[in-house]
């Protein structure tokens, strides 16, 4: 006995008075079909104008009308993919352990971990230079800080990681055509923003990464901006007057608010999905949870020194995944390397309007690219019932009142600009009432009796057994069983006794058809679809297994609940596999032979057990140690690091303080200068009338080899040759020393140096 559910529905049908029920068909089926006497269900069988039991071969048309080819680059990629995934599958035993059809649903669990570590860091964060060192510090001294810190740092690599993952899954797939064009941008502008985020992330902490990563962003306003000397001279008056909270506030509030972002094109990215999921399955959540809290356990963020402007940093660790940018700093190859990643990821965010489609050949011979036709409703036949509504993935089919006088309350409405094409709306209409494109849809039908004439001349009926695959397996596994694959198709059909027909999704079959199929006196059909949560439609897959399954109309009916039709739900490059796969066998109460349970046979997910677990768990921990190993690479960022002088004057007059009036009226030039070893390196003249007010920042860098230099830093008076020391000291650089000769506010403490003769011009 099966147990009776209610179909699921849109609110407000009636599939008791949407749906009209027929009486029951047992004395049309073929005699040896198992049949249960037990009452016929109400909701089975409806009753419509036109039903797939008695639609005729009348369009001439053919399955290529909705088929859509992938393509050949798509196909290459899939094809190395799928050679890597296959040992994965095989070490598990089950591909719904296949961590790589998971990569959407994990990225948003990594994601939340993320901003629930981070919304903890930022409890305990500090805003300055030595206070933001210094409070990720005291994080690292307690077990919690150093293991929330190590899960923030860690889950948000693999956060970037699984994300490319997901998006080079989309690219072979193709699920960036058409309206899912939407899903890809936004994709693709989360990446950048993560990856910037990952980047301030490591700016915030203010340790020697944070000093190279400040000084390539030097460079980055000095190539595109004119504004680099006003940012360093900024940074170093933050430093030296104790005012560099501001900078690391900024810097917070620049990765906060990537973060949210991110999480705004989140829904952007979800936006025109039906049903998305957002959470994986437990067994990801409770394997990806213990894994990343195991890695930041044992191995903890840790910290480099703190930064220091005055000394170039020695050999450091950096992120290949965030800070891959630095060992390239500073050279020749770095602005290429820059210019082709922004090439690059304009070029891919890009590739909805780039790429075209496959071509076709048309009927009149002429090769063009095939635009796959959208859904269409034929509202003279449409009851209501909201099944098609239902289960687009997409929300391209809404359900609205009907004014045409006709009995139902409800009619559907496509909308083609939001359909993929994926044909599941074709497969949940018993009724012969949607279609795609202009073709009718009774074309389906037509096409499985023609491929079955044909094959009557090759192999006896009673022994032939009819596979329906998707679109996907067409590109890989069954491509040389279906019937356009040249000679070897008619040895491998009479040779294995089988008939392929390929659809655009499982999900586009209707149980009726699978049903007619069988009548028509084969042995038994079979479907072969993509494996759980692997679906380019989504949820093609789900629907039909549980179609098949008699959990979700419309149902194969009850009379067929255990005919042979059975359902295998494998990659695509275990088609032959998938071929072998026999119905599971259940030995009778009363002790007789096992007989085939074909409804258990077409369900889509299957039991695994602990031993499965735990070696995808192992999986998981392998890929995470690999990540965790490969976090922390060391690299020298200055070989030969060279010693130099840096002065920053934010306000030359202030030296002058009380005396300025004075001054600025007996003066009419007044020149800065700095001398090293007698010569003149920098020298920046001012006018004494706007000297007070407006005075320009002085600002040089001098690099010199290491060794004992003599620097003087002087205001000197061009009329009256009198000069104003600002510093002059006898000073040893060591490799890698800068010399810093601070702000304007070290100077105003200065006792000023009395009038001196002018020193001579350098030669």
């Amino acid at each position: 006995m099966i147990k009776r559910e209610q179909p699921e529905v849109l609110p407000g049908a009636d599939p008791n008075s949407d749906c009209q029920t027929t009486p029951p068909i047992e004395d049309s089926l073929p005699a040896d079909t198992v049949v249960h006497q037990d009452d016929h269900d109400d909701d089975d069988d409806h009753e419509h104008s036109v039903t797939w039991d008695a639609v005729d071969n009348q369009t001439g048309s053919t399955l290529d009308a909705w088929r859509s080819p992938q393509s050949g680059w798509a196909t290459v990629l899939e094809r190395l993919t799928l050679a890597i995934e296959k040992p994965i599958n095989r070490l598990t035993g089950f591909t719904e352990l296949n961590p790589f059809y998971h990569t959407g649903t994990i990225a948003t669990f990594l994601l939340i971990i993320v901003g629930l570590t981070g919304i903890y860091l930022f409890m305990f964060f500090q805003y300055g230079f030595d206070a933001s060192y210094y409070a990720v510090n005291r994080l690292e001294e307690q077990f919690i800080g150093r293991t929330i810190r190590a899960l923030h740092k860690y889950a948000s690599g693999a956060l970037v990681i699984t994300t490319l993952l997901h998006a080079y899954r989309t690219l072979f797939m193709e699920r960036f055509r058409g309206p899912r064009w939407l899903a890809w941008v936004t994709g693709m502008v989360m990446t950048a923003f993560l990856w910037i985020a990952g980047v301030t992330g490591y700016w915030l902490v203010w340790d020697q990464r944070a000093q190279l990563i400040t000084e390539e962003f030097t460079r980055w306003l000095n190539t595109l901006t004119s504004s680099a000397t006003d940012f360093q001279i900024y940074l170093v008056t933050a430093e030296q007057t104790g005012l560099s909270w501001s900078i690391l506030l900024i810097i917070l509030a620049v990765h906060v608010l990537l973060f949210v972002t991110t999480a705004v094109f989140f829904w952007l990215h979800i936006k025109r999905l039906n049903r998305p999921k957002w959470i994986p399955d437990v067994q990801w959540v409770t394997g990806m949870g213990l894994v990343l809290l195991v890695g930041a356990i044992i191995f903890p963020a840790g910290m480099l020194p703190q930064a220091n402007m005055s000394q170039a940093p020695g050999v450091v660790t950096f992120d290949p995944i965030f800070l891959f940018f630095l060992p390239f700093a500073g050279t020749p190859i770095a602005t290429t390397i820059w210019v082709g990643l922004l090439l690059f990821g304009l070029l891919f965010t890009a590739i909805p309007w780039i790429l075209r489609r496959p071509q076709k050949v048309t009927a009149s011979g002429e090769k063009r690219p095939f635009t796959p036709p959208p859904v269409n409703i034929i509202k003279d036949r449409c009851t209501g019932c909201t099944k098609c509504a239902l289960d687009c993935p997409y929300g391209a089919i809404q359900m609205v009142e009907r004014h045409d006088g006709k009995r139902h309350k409800f009619i559907a409405i496509e909308d083609p600009k939001l359909c993929v094409s994926c044909g599941i709306c074709v497969g949940s209409c018993d009724g012969v009432a949607v279609t795609m494109g202009n073709t009718p849809p009774e074309m389906l039908w037509e096409t499985v009796s023609a491929q079955l004439t044909l094959a009557r001349g090759k192999v006896p009926v009673e022994e032939m057994t009819v596979v329906f695959t998707c679109e996907r397996h067409a590109s890989h596994g069954a491509k040389p069983y279906l019937p356009n694959s040249g000679d070897d198709y008619t040895a491998i059909a009479e040779a294995q006794h089988i008939e392929v027909i390929a659809v655009p999704c499982a999900g586009t079959l209707p149980p009726d058809m699978l049903t007619r199929t069988l009548d028509t006196g084969v042995a038994g059909v079979k479907v072969i679809g993509c494996p759980p949560d692997d679906c380019v439609n989504r949820e093609g897959n789900v629907w039909m297994a549980a179609r098949l399954s008699r959990k979700r109309v419309p149902r194969l009916r009850k009379p067929y609940a255990n005919a042979p039709i059975t359902a295998v739900w494998l990659p695509p490059n275990q088609f032959e596999e998938a071929l072998q796969v026999k119905p599971i066998m259940e030995q009778p109460e009363d002790g007789g032979e096992p007989q085939p349970n074909y409804l258990a046979s077409r369900r889509l997910y299957r039991s695994f057990g602990w031993k499965n677990l735990l070696i995808a768990f192992a999986l998981l921990a392998f890929v995470l140690g690999i990540q965790i190993l490969t976090t922390d690479l060391p690299f020298n960022p200055y070989p030969n690091p060279s010693a130099g002088v840096r002065v920053v004057i934010t306000e030359p007059a202030m030296p002058y303080g009380r005396y300025l009036d004075e001054t600025a009226v007996a003066n009419n030039n007044l020149q800065l200068r700095l001398d090293i070893d007698g010569e003149t390196i920098a020298t920046y003249d001012y006018d004494a009338v706007v000297f007070a007010p407006d005075a320009e920042p002085f600002f040089v860098e001098q690099p010199l080899e290491s060794g004992t230099y003599h620097v003087n830093l002087s205001i000197v008076d061009d009329n009256d040759d009198t000069v104003m020391m600002l510093f002059d000291s006898t000073e040893t650089l060591a490799a890698g020393e800068t010399l810093q000769l601070g702000t304007s506010r070290d100077m105003q403490k200065r006792e000023l140096s009395p009038s001196a003769p002018k020193p001579p011009p350098s030669s």
